[in-house]
């Protein structure tokens, strides 16, 4: 590795400045490093994507996930060689494949898939290739104290790209026409074979940004540990010194020559100009040593209580804050007696008490969302007196269901006669099939409900074809034929009579 040839500037830095550090080398490369990305997984991705659509499944989507070590491994070697002067080209990528993919890959597609320092870990097994005992004992000096944060960055790349594919989708579905009566609940629990294909393809847009650029973070988070361990900002710096040092030598050899060449030259003059190159040398060697970067300061801010020699005064707070910090906090013996230094065992267990509480309440919120959960058969619902803004209410519908529809059709209005047949229907099955319904709930949502609950017997299938038909006319304004809503009618009317003889 020439770290002369380096294009950034290598010099010890916080974390978070180095990730600032990988977003500007995705930024100074984000046409190539698009090219590589598209050139590796665009082809595999369609295809996984394609059997995906047609399954109507989502593992062939959780494959393309999993493989996402072996989709980085091209990124990250094209940022070590482009850093340092060589850029690789795409066919240069493809023949030396091989060389920088399978090194480590066994493990990072298996028991070390999880872990949050992916994009850390990976360039000691792509870029070191070292293995056995070696490899864990440069994993362990690396990932010492004090944290390069590889994990946070894991987390927040993991957040961005759902917030992105989630925002994506959600600006692609309001440019759908309003004609055709979309609902997010629609897309997000009816998948279809389109919307998987939309949103594999919303998904697969996203990570063409996030994975080159967690590529980079997690790349210049590892420069920078090396930086901190190995002094690389010092060895450039001594380069640059020792430079110097040679073009002065080359000075004062030119003067010598011209002492040698001047007899009458007087040499304390020669003398005076050696012994004042000298010290100008030492004082850039002292001004470079002492400089931020290779003395840098660190702050550290401390509360202590004012009152805390006086322990009657104490309040049952800062009894507690000391006692936790006494038993808790064995590692530094100097501030154990401050109550306001949080120990770090208490934040781990606060901090993992607040994680599965949360990963409990997502489990009954899905749970309850998708109607894994078991129902009371005890416990009844209300019939809800309107659904999407129908009337249902048994003393709004008409005596004589058949008549009604019957002279709304004679007067050319298909959408009063679905109304009328749709309001009748739904006050059947909900008085037999009763489920709770949000206030504003639509015609699907009911219909999904009641599907969920209490399966597709006869009168749910048949209020399916209605809310189709329903749906066409009143929203899609393809409004469906007389004989259709005769048909759908006089199945109504034969289902009642049975139904109500089989409850």
């Amino acid at each position: 590795m020439e770290l002369e040839k380096a294009s950034a500037r290598l010099a010890p830095r916080s974390p978070w400045q180095a990730a600032d550090l990988g977003t500007q080398f995705y930024r100074h490369w984000a046409g190539p490093i698009t090219a590589v990305w598209l050139l590796f997984t665009a082809v595999p991705y369609a295809l996984l994507l394609t059997l995906a659509a047609v399954d109507n499944s989502l593992w062939p989507l959780f494959v393309f996930w999993w493989l996402k070590p072996l989709w980085e491994r091209p990124l990250l070697a094209f940022y070590s060689h482009a850093l340092f002067g060589e850029t690789l080209t795409l066919k240069a990528l493809l023949k030396r494949w091989r060389s920088y993919s399978l090194p480590g890959l066994a493990g990072q597609l298996t028991w070390r898939r999880l872990s949050p320092m992916r994009s850390f870990n990976a360039c000691v097994w792509q870029l070191e290739q070292v293995k056995g005992d070696t490899a864990s004992q440069r994993l362990k000096v690396l990932n010492s104290y004090p944290s390069n944060r590889g994990g946070m960055l894991t987390l927040l790349v993991l957040h961005l790209e759902q917030f992105m594919t989630f925002g994506l989708m959600a600006l692609l579905y309001m440019l759908v026409p309003w004609q055709f009566n979309l609902e997010f609940s629609d897309w997000f629990y009816d998948q279809s074979a389109l919307q998987l294909a939309i949103s594999g393809l919303c998904f697969y847009l996203v990570l063409c940004v996030t994975e080159p650029l967690y590529v980079a973070c997690g790349f210049a988070l590892y420069l920078n540990k090396r930086t901190w361990l190995e002094g690389w900002d010092l060895q450039l710096g001594l380069s640059r010194l020792g430079e110097r040092r040679r073009a002065a030598k080359n000075i004062i050899g030119t003067l010598l020559v011209l002492v040698l060449a001047a007899p009458f030259m007087e040499p304390a003059q020669a003398q005076t100009a050696a012994s004042s190159t000298t010290t100008s040398e030492q004082q850039q060697v002292i001004e470079l040593l002492a400089s931020p970067d290779f003395m840098p300061l660190e702050e550290r801010t401390e509360r202590q209580w004012i009152n805390r020699d006086n322990s009657e005064s104490e309040s049952w707070m800062e009894k507690l804050w000391r006692f936790l910090f006494d038993i808790l906090d064995d590692d530094k013996a100097d501030t154990s007696s401050s109550p306001m230094n949080i120990p770090d065992a208490l934040l781990w267990a606060i901090f993992w008490t607040l994680f599965v509480a949360l990963a409990l309440w997502l489990i009954v919120k899905v749970a309850n969302q998708f109607g894994l959960r078991k129902h009371r058969s005890d416990k009844r619902s209300a019939t809800p007196a309107h659904v999407a803004g129908l009337d249902i209410r048994k003393r709004s519908l008409p005596k004589n269901l058949n008549r009604a529809v019957e002279e709304a059709l004679k007067a050319g209005d298909i959408r009063a006669a679905l109304a009328i047949l749709m309001r009748a229907t739904l006050a059947g099955v909900l008085a037999r099939y009763p489920v709770p319904l949000a206030a504003g709930s639509t015609e699907q949502q009911c219909l999904r409900t009641l599907q969920q609950q209490h399966g597709t017997p006869r009168p749910i299938a048949y209020l399916q074809r209605l809310t189709q038909a329903w749906v066409s006319t009143a929203w899609a304004h393809r409004p469906v034929s007389d004989e259709q809503v005769r048909t759908l009618a006089q199945h109504w009317q034969q289902m009642d009579p049975l139904e109500a003889d089989h409850g």
